[in-house]
């Protein structure tokens, strides 16, 4: 039994490091600014590297880096959308009688 562990180690390891490959490989990818607001980013600043976010599309080899208050913003607006979205749903759901008084 301790070889087929091995085995099975050896193919996560492999599996791991080619991963870990193309994410580097991504990296090369990474912009210098905001896709937003393009506001600079400074790749050797440890509180940018912090506090940035940055989005992978691996299917589509993208990379998008966006600045802490491009990402707030964008946050809240998906959160306005869901509570919108929510909302409708809601009223959607409820039948004419269950709505309005008699």
């Amino acid at each position: 039994m301790g070889s087929l562990q091995r085995k099975i180690a050896r193919k996560k390891a492999k599996h791991a490091k080619k991963k870990m490959k193309q994410q580097i490989q991504m990296f090369d990818k990474l912009a210098d600014e905001c896709a937003a607001c393009e506001k600079s980013f400074d790749k050797k600043s440890k509180e940018h590297a912090k506090t940035w976010n940055v989005v992978i599309r691996e299917e589509e080899e993208i990379v998008r880096l966006y600045c802490p208050e491009c990402w707030g913003k964008a946050k809240k607006f998906i959160k306005e959308v869901q509570n919108d979205f929510g909302i409708h749903n809601e009223r959607g759901s409820e039948s004419p009688s269950e709505s309005e008084p008699q």
